[in-house]
């Protein structure tokens, strides 16, 4: 370690001022090195979760919970807030990327587990399926839709069972049994138009599919080795296994260039308690483990593919963390319970939920004094503007802020 020396005089002489500068390099030590700009976007009584960027950045879509009814709110950038409502009320959600690639459509689900596609202001809706069972019930996870990077198909799960509709079973006067709704799935896909619909999947062990990013290939979650592994399949359902992790894959996502994929390893019974972040090539040169002896949770890749984000449950503190797709270079870049993370597609920053509402952060920007927004932030994210598609209560409501980052209310 090296100290400046600078003299000064005091009762005895000069004296070489080491300690003030001990003092001033212990402060810089003990500030956190990958503090964050956040901007808070929602401010009121509903809960806000599931944010998903349009392909050009300027626009980002979410879910929107309050007084009984579910909608998808989008957030414009540059202009003042107001809201555009439709004369029902009704529980559209997504739960997945409703985007079409080309940025005009978004995907969505009915309380009765039905696709539909609309614009993003709210008109041209059409109803995709009938009776398709696109979802169980609860939990949501593993369970949607996603379109091909051409925007001309759709692929989608269908559960081989009916269930209760998801608005009854969540606003029901009794309790509802969630062990009790059947979870068998196969996957589908279709033209964008509902038309073409065929079966990839047989044995309703198949869920959470996604698109393989300019690529033929439809990756999906199976039992049907034994462990939840991740497979893939082309459009004549020929599958294969391509993660063979010897626990279970409870979630996973694509790399940009659709050549590897990202994936969460939950140990099995019988070994230390964990779940471990890999990355699994399709070229066959194998699997490669990223982080060991935590709870890690949700990877998702940066547009450029150079970073993966992913939230940790037991680094310290629960925090959202970035490091190189490769592995290494692990950073926190905000503290708290955010989840449900997405780059933008400039890969600058992220849209997050808390579970009540959405916020911006960008890693790279850490706040100016006063809790402004710094430059990089205030382009990225500039006065952004709700539209709600579906009506819902609105009232204000507290915010929070992390440890580890300055938040701005817009």
């Amino acid at each position: 370690m090296i100290f400046s020396k600078t003299p000064y005089k005091n009762d005895g002489g000069e004296v070489n001022q080491t300690l003030p500068c001990i003092l001033i390099f212990l402060l810089l030590a003990i500030v956190p090195p990958a503090a964050a700009s956040v901007v808070q976007v929602t401010n009121d009584s509903a809960i806000n979760s599931y944010p998903f960027w349009s392909p050009d950045g300027r626009h980002i879509v979410f879910t929107s919970y309050d007084d009984g009814a579910a909608a998808l709110r989008v957030i414009e950038r540059d202009r003042e807030i107001r809201e555009q409502t439709t004369a029902h009320r009704s529980w559209e959600f997504a739960p997945f990327d409703p985007w079409s690639p080309d940025g005009k459509t978004l995907l969505f689900l009915s309380a009765e587990g039905d696709l539909w596609r609309m614009n993003p202001d709210g008109t041209g809706r059409v109803r995709l399926t009938e009776e398709g069972r696109v979802i169980p019930g609860l939990p949501l996870a593993g369970y949607g839709a996603d379109w091909s990077a051409d925007g001309k198909q759709i692929v989608y799960t269908s559960c081989l069972f009916e269930n209760v509709a998801l608005r009854e079973a969540l606003t029901a006067t009794t309790a509802v049994n969630v062990s009790g709704l059947r979870k068998d799935a196969d996957i589908w896909v279709m033209d964008a138009d509902g038309g073409n619909k065929t079966r990839l999947t047989t044995g309703g062990d198949a869920w959470f599919p996604l698109w393989q990013p300019s690529g033929h290939l439809v990756a999906f979650l199976s039992t049907r080795s034994g462990n939840q592994e991740v497979w893939v399949t082309d459009h004549d359902g020929n599958a294969e296994q391509v993660m063979f992790s010897g626990g279970d894959v409870t979630e996973y996502a694509w790399s940009p260039d659709g050549g590897a994929i990202a994936c969460v390893v939950a140990s099995p019974p019988d070994a230390w308690p964990e779940s471990s972040l890999w990355v699994v090539a399709l070229n066959g040169s194998g699997a490669e483990r990223l982080t060991s002896g935590n709870w890690d949770q949700s990877p998702v890749w940066s547009p450029d593919g150079a970073r993966i984000a992913f939230r940790s449950m037991s680094r310290n503190q629960t925090a959202l963390w970035v490091m190189k797709s490769g592995g290494g270079d692990l950073e926190p870049i905000i503290s708290g319970d955010y989840i449900m993370h997405r780059w933008s597609p400039d890969s600058r920053g992220l849209a997050v939920s808390d579970g009540d509402d959405i916020y911006l952060v960008v890693p790279d920007s850490p706040a100016t004094p006063g809790f402004e927004v710094a430059g990089t932030l205030a382009t990225l994210c500039a006065r952004p503007q709700a539209k709600r598609i579906v009506t819902t209560k609105y009232s204000p409501k507290s915010t929070m802020a992390s440890p580890l980052a300055c938040t701005t209310r817009l």
